[in-house]
């Protein structure tokens, strides 16, 4: 049995007689088949999808068709160079799994990263002693017992060659601090880089913090990040903004913002200062993620000088894993990321 195109149509040919002419031939089964069985019965074949293989093979001789007992021979009245195609189904591939999209370049730095007007304090790092805690002013002495906190010269940097490493938990007391004496309105600016160890992800870190004693944790406003299965932003874990000291205890901020390992972010923050109350934003790569407007504060914040601290606190944690920060600033005007 053939199928025969004819006039842009297709039919049925019981033998080969009918097979004259340019026709193209479809084979669709070999061996022994009787002009009353159904065209299409017995076969069990799959359907051709569109992107089955389709094999084409070029005769340069007579086509050839089979004949009831299986035997090859040339159709009467035939032309050479017929093209006979055979249908091959190819068995589905399950469709390969989207690639994760890939992590957006960090904003170029600025050129000189303690070139904007206003500055109350500017470090790169690059001057401070390698393997040691920043000694240079304003940083204070590091405080006894710590050891935390050092230069790292390895490369990892978002200016120069330098930058601030903490490798394990960390007191808050064990961050740089700095004086900023009486200021109504600050401007923050830190790059922050965590490595490669999933532990920092699992605990709650403190990043930038300011705060109304140097050597005391409360109270402050702690700019950190919340894990997924913590009891605070169990729901959208990622940076967050916690002021301690208020009038009804603490109260913390969610942006929901992950944090990702091995990829540099400018984290930049704007706190306002009342009296008895502050307002702050939470920036990163200069969108906007977080804010707050008038934070409640209780009497201990009645002293007006700020401490700046820069660098890893692990609140009730201890493991460790690597946390750079460079180019970190404050200044009475904002602070670009970049150019």
């Amino acid at each position: 049995m053939a199928i025969i195109r004819e006039n842009g149509r297709f039919r049925s040919c019981g033998d080969t007689a009918c097979l004259g002419g340019s026709a193209l031939i479809l084979l669709f089964a070999v061996g022994c088949v009787s002009t009353d069985e159904p065209l299409f019965g017995g076969v069990d074949a799959p359907d051709l999808r569109p992107d089955d293989t389709v094999e084409s093979t070029v005769q340069t001789s007579a086509p050839v068709i089979t004949g009831a007992q299986g035997e090859a021979g040339a159709a009467p009245g035939s032309e050479p160079s017929q093209q006979v195609l055979q249908l091959a189904p190819v068995a589905a591939m399950p469709p390969a799994p989207p690639a994760p999209a890939p992590l957006p370049p960090p904003p170029t730095p600025a050129a000189d990263p303690c070139g904007s007007a206003g500055l109350l304090l500017c470090d790169t790092f690059e001057n401070e002693a390698s393997g040691a805690f920043p000694a240079l002013a304003p940083w204070l002495p590091e405080l006894s017992g710590c050891g935390t906190h050092r230069v790292d010269e390895s490369g990892v940097s978002v200016s120069g060659s330098k930058a601030l490493l903490a490798v394990a938990g960390g007191y808050p007391e064990c961050m740089l601090h700095a004086r900023l004496e009486q200021r109504d309105e600050v401007y923050l600016r830190s790059w922050v880089r965590l490595g490669p160890e999933p532990e920092l992800r699992e605990q709650y870190l403190s990043l930038m913090e300011l705060g109304a004693r140097e050597a005391q944790d409360e109270p402050e406003l702690r700019i950190g990040l919340r894990p997924a299965g913590g009891s605070l932003c169990a729901s959208a874990p990622g940076l967050d903004v916690s002021v301690s000291g208020l009038q009804s205890g603490s109260v913390t901020g969610c942006s929901g913002f992950a944090i990702e390992p091995e990829h540099w972010y400018c984290l930049q923050a704007h706190v306002t200062r009342q009296a008895r109350s502050l307002d702050y934003e939470l920036s990163v790569d200069g969108t906007s993620v977080l804010s707050a407007a008038d934070v409640r504060l209780g009497p201990n914040w009645n002293d007006r000088s700020w401490y700046l601290k820069v660098g890893r606190a692990a609140y009730g944690e201890t493991a460790t894993g690597s946390i750079w920060q460079d180019d970190v600033a404050v200044s009475q005007e904002p602070l670009p990321c970049g150019p």
